[in-house]
């Protein structure tokens, strides 16, 4: 599939908001505890996606969108809260690598589903995005926390790697069986109520509260994600789903080690350019 230059530029944008959230989450880290982040965002989310559906107007759902919407949904939640556990069992260093296989099972994963193939350029491409990411995070010697606990956190990471894989094409099936507006609004909705409730069951609702310490970024999180949210499922009708995660991880790792240089002082060694020139000739693949 060749990417046009008005859908990389709607694939782009999305791209650039979601490295957004990245950097207002690590603002918000120590000041927000994650769970109680997940209910606020996506529960701030219902309002601005709801104007949305109510200008585009109600869509006719077709039967066929409960099961990927329903299982989209359980998964995110699985994943949201699987993937906080794998940061309590394993470093940064260990879990952000394995994240970067994401593209490679949406991939693989497209295909039955949506009978989506890249091309071997394509192909190429990704893995090649993969390869770099894994270089750009790699602990180098001596960063290891102990093999015990980095291999139970790598396993939980694997499974919500694919996890969240797998969403990605279970939404573009239920935006074609409704609307974008619609499955934003029904998917922001029910991941935010089911967290909720486990928040509620847990005894935690009063954490709720800690996001009157760090408006600022929590503002900056709520308007990247819904923004990065509306692109992306926009961009379904244009892009393959594993060019848009490849592209994606691509922003996300050059804008991480952007942000991390002039918002937290983290330096750039000659290993992050070599990592970052690799996954820019994956993305020049990627996109044709």
């Amino acid at each position: 599939m060749t990417v046009t230059v008005g859908a990389l530029l709607i694939v782009l944008a999305s791209s650039v908001a979601w490295a957004g959230v990245d950097t207002s989450r690590k603002m918000l880290a120590g000041r927000v505890r994650p769970v109680p982040l997940i209910v606020l965002v996506t529960l701030a989310s219902v309002p601005p996606f709801g104007a949305w559906l109510a200008w585009q107007g109600m869509p006719e759902v077709g039967g066929g969108y409960w099961w990927p919407a329903l299982t989209s949904l359980a998964l995110n939640v699985f994943s949201n809260l699987a993937f906080i556990h794998a940061l309590r069992l394993s470093p940064l260093s260990v879990t952000v690598p394995l994240l970067s296989l994401t593209p490679v099972f949406t991939a693989v994963i497209a295909i039955p589903l949506l009978g989506e193939r890249p091309a071997p350029l394509q192909l190429a491409g990704i893995l090649l995005v993969v390869t770099g990411a894994f270089v750009l995070h790699w602990p180098g010697k001596g960063r290891g926390e102990g093999k015990g606990r980095i291999e139970r956190g790598a396993l939980w990471v694997v499974a919500v790697a694919f996890s969240w894989s797998l969403t990605i094409p279970l939404d573009k099936l239920a935006v074609e069986s409704s609307n974008a507006p619609f499955h934003a609004t029904a998917l922001c909705g029910g991941v935010g109520l089911a967290v909720l409730a486990i928040l509620i069951g847990q005894g935690r609702l009063r954490e709720l509260a800690d996001v009157g310490r760090a408006r600022g970024a929590f503002a900056l999180c709520l308007g990247g994600s819904v923004l990065a949210l509306a692109l992306q499922f926009i961009a379904f009708q244009l892009v393959w789903v594993s060019l848009i995660e490849t592209i994606k991880r691509g922003v996300g790792n050059l804008s991480a080690l952007l942000m991390g240089r002039f918002l937290f002082g983290e330096p750039i060694t000659p290993r992050k350019v070599l990592a970052l020139g690799i996954m820019a000739v994956g993305v020049a693949l990627v996109v044709g």
